[in-house]
């Protein structure tokens, strides 16, 4: 009698262990998924931020827009101010390119990053500032841009794309 107490005892304590186990991966779930959801909130906020007030500013758009494909167009304070802008942006990605590397990101998402990315580096301007600037950059990172970079000077598929 008492034998058989003792294994429905260690049944019900098994289906215990069992659900609090189903209950955990429920709310491990649930909770990256949520901080996915914040990051992208992050993210697209930070970007947005920055774009918002560039768009603002009429004088900034301008610098932003001549630097981004027309550097030589330029004097000395606008091209001080396109690399500032630059560098700013080039921030922004990065950090969306390490919350992608952490999985933070899922990949649909990282896809439309990466390939804005790609053609705001691959302007001639943003590019040049790019070239200079690099090292100031994590390795990673570096290496992404450097690898989009190559596939569009020599027309291939960019590395994140399945095109």
């Amino acid at each position: 009698m008492y034998e058989i107490l003792g294994n429905v005892g260690d049944f019900l304590g098994g289906v215990g262990v069992l659900v609090t186990l189903v209950y955990l991966a429920i709310q491990i779930r649930q909770n990256t998924n949520s901080a996915r959801a914040a990051t992208y909130q992050a993210a697209t906020a930070a970007l947005s931020e920055w774009t918002s007030a560039i768009g603002r500013d009429p004088v900034a758009t301008g610098i932003f827009m001549r630097g981004s494909q027309n550097p030589e167009q330029l004097n000395e304070t606008e091209h001080a101010q396109f690399s500032l802008l630059t560098v700013s942006i080039l921030r922004h990605y990065e950090n969306i390119h390490f919350q992608y590397s952490s999985g933070a990101l899922d990949p649909g998402t990282w896809e439309g990053w990466a390939s804005r990315m790609h053609g705001n580096v691959a302007t001639p301007g943003t590019k040049a500032i790019w070239q200079g600037q690099r090292t100031a950059f994590s390795s990673e990172f570096r290496a992404f841009i450097d690898a989009g970079l190559v596939a569009a000077e020599s027309k291939t598929n960019l590395p994140w794309s399945d095109d």
